[in-house]
């Protein structure tokens, strides 16, 4: 591949002498181009050492190859970038009649799978609402309802009494993305410490505010002068539950609403059940937890299977 060298040589030349590249910057460039030029020779893709011969098939293979191969995202993006740059001057330079590096799209970056409570470790931040106060009970009740409800935090920061059917156990959600309304269903729990909590506590905590006589609200959530508790309140809370209750994960009112979702598809819910109880317009959005189910099994398994781990 001797005029394929040639050529490679040529650009690098170009970036040292021409564009005043940094000596690291030329070394990348060069391993890059070498590495792709390898990988055609060892899958036999040119019928001649010719650059021509390249196409936009050939450079998408290539990256296919390295994902293969576990090169982190942004190694893989910049070696695109390289192909990218080399192609373009080559076609400035007349020496190939197109660029098919300018056809591929970047590859998207992996969707990170999202933190997941274990059911434990939410039972250990309930366990901290114990006490025999107004406030207890109304954090029993909100994390109660978040986690049984899969609520996004300003879903729940803004629910109001006339939102829930106390005979039938369900909420009417209206959520902030297009206005949308959904039904989400309360769990014995969350019922029971939701009722408690708007029996008692909420009257309590409302009993705090200054003006008694000119402010009033529906709002279900309370603070502790007796106005409405806010989204930031809510997220706020939920972080310090967690961090009382020794979880070492970045926990939110989110993490409450993955495992929500995590946790049904775990014990056999079917998936476009958990798309409407999460509000999700696409099914696409709910597919994510199937993952995380999936890692979760695979974890469980090589944690619990006397010959899975190597080496055994």
């Amino acid at each position: 591949m001797n005029s394929l060298d040639n050529n490679v040589d040529a650009y690098l030349s170009h970036l040292q002498d021409a564009r005043g590249a940094a000596a690291h910057t030329v070394r990348s460039y060069a391993s890059d181009l070498q590495q792709f030029m390898q990988w055609l020779s060892s899958e036999k893709l040119l019928e001649s050492p010719d650059w021509n011969g390249v196409t936009h098939l050939m450079i998408r293979g290539f990256l296919s190859y390295l994902v293969q191969k576990k090169y982190e995202h942004r190694s893989v993006l910049r070696k695109l970038s390289t192909l990218k740059a080399f192609f373009k001057w080559m076609e400035r330079a007349e020496l190939v009649a197109g660029n098919p590096a300018a056809k591929v799209l970047s590859p998207k970056s992996p969707r990170p799978l999202p933190d997941v409570l274990e059911p434990s470790e939410v039972e250990n931040m309930l366990a901290l609402t114990n006490a025999d106060s107004a406030f207890a009970a109304r954090d029993k009740a909100l994390l109660e309802v978040m986690y049984a409800t899969g609520m996004r935090v300003a879903e729940a920061a803004a629910l109001a009494l006339p939102e829930i059917n106390w005979r039938a156990g369900e909420i009417r959600v209206v959520s902030g993305k297009g206005n949308k309304e959904r039904i989400v269903l309360l769990g014995r729990y969350a019922r029971e410490a939701l009722e408690r909590y708007v029996s008692k506590s909420r009257g309590e905590l409302l009993a705090r505010r200054r003006n008694k006589e000119e402010f009033t609200t529906n709002l279900v959530w309370i603070n502790s002068r007796g106005t409405p508790l806010s989204a930031h309140a809510i997220y706020t809370l939920v972080q310090d539950y967690a961090k009382r209750a020794g979880i070492m994960k970045h926990v939110s009112p989110h993490t409450l609403r993955h495992s929500f979702a995590t946790h049904l598809l775990q014990n056999g819910a079917d998936l476009r059940v958990v798309q409407e109880l999460l509000g999700h317009q696409s099914l696409s959005s709910t597919q994510i937890y199937t993952r995380i189910s999936a890692a979760h099994l695979k974890e469980a398994y090589m944690n619990a299977h006397p010959r899975a781990k190597m080496g055994q």
